[in-house]
């Protein structure tokens, strides 16, 4: 077998190696990515807080309204009660039991308003607490499918390392060092198959006598353009 061809065949593993950690790398980085349920609890925590603050702010309001209710009760009681007699007294408290109504109608505005705002808010923090398990789902989901993939890539790894120890056994190391080489400085194509009489990679055409000696020889021949080595299939 030929020195050309078993690099060919090195190359060829090295790229599906070169692939499968490139995948890897990817599976890795998606499986300890959280930042999705990460801004889903985020969201859950702002609408909560939110809901929060506007039910203690309509406790606040309905707390107000007992008490004015309760002062007016003792107002109307004390008016309509017969134990005040003097008439200034009398539209005095008439006055207040007035003024105390009017307050109590504000007050049950804002309670309303701040009823359908906290409505409002509980059904924001009831969707965003729908959305976080939903992507929690989603995102288990799309790690136990990661996960499958992962095992089945290292144990494609496993195959194509003992697949690569077996093809450097036919490698001289003076072919192995240009090997590396050119693949370092040639973006990981170090091999060029020959293709309708040329490189395949560069398109260079090839003499008659470059194409018969990588027929022929087990000498390595070289793209006079490119200066990768040359296979032929």
């Amino acid at each position: 077998m030929s020195e050309a061809l078993n690099l060919y065949r090195l190359q060829s593993l090295d790229t599906k190696i070169d692939r499968t950690k490139t995948r890897l790398l990817e599976i890795e980085k998606k499986l300890s990515d959280d930042s999705r349920v990460k801004r889903a609890q985020k969201n859950l925590g702002k609408a909560e807080a939110e809901a929060k603050q506007i039910r203690i702010k309509l406790n606040q309001i309905v707390d107000k309204v007992e008490a004015q209710r309760i002062k007016r009760k003792t107002t109307q009681a004390a008016l309509y009660g017969g134990n005040i007699k003097n008439p200034k007294e009398l539209q005095d408290l008439q006055m207040e039991s007035q003024a105390l109504m009017r307050y109590i109608n504000q007050l049950e505005d804002e309670q309303l308003e701040a009823m359908i705002e906290y409505e409002s808010a509980e059904n924001a923090e009831q969707q965003a607490s729908k959305d976080l398990i939903k992507i929690k789902g989603t995102v288990a989901e799309e790690n136990a499918s990661l996960l499958g993939e992962k095992n089945k890539l290292e144990a494609d790894m496993e195959r194509l390392i003992r697949e690569k120890e077996a093809v450097l056994q036919s490698i001289s190391q003076k072919s192995l060092s240009l090997y590396q080489g050119l693949r370092k400085s040639k973006h990981g194509i170090a091999v060029a198959a020959v293709s309708e009489g040329g490189c395949s990679i560069c398109g260079q055409s090839l003499s008659p006598a470059d194409l018969q000696s990588i027929r022929v020889s087990n000498r390595l021949v070289f793209c006079p353009n490119c200066g990768r080595i040359l296979f032929k299939e």
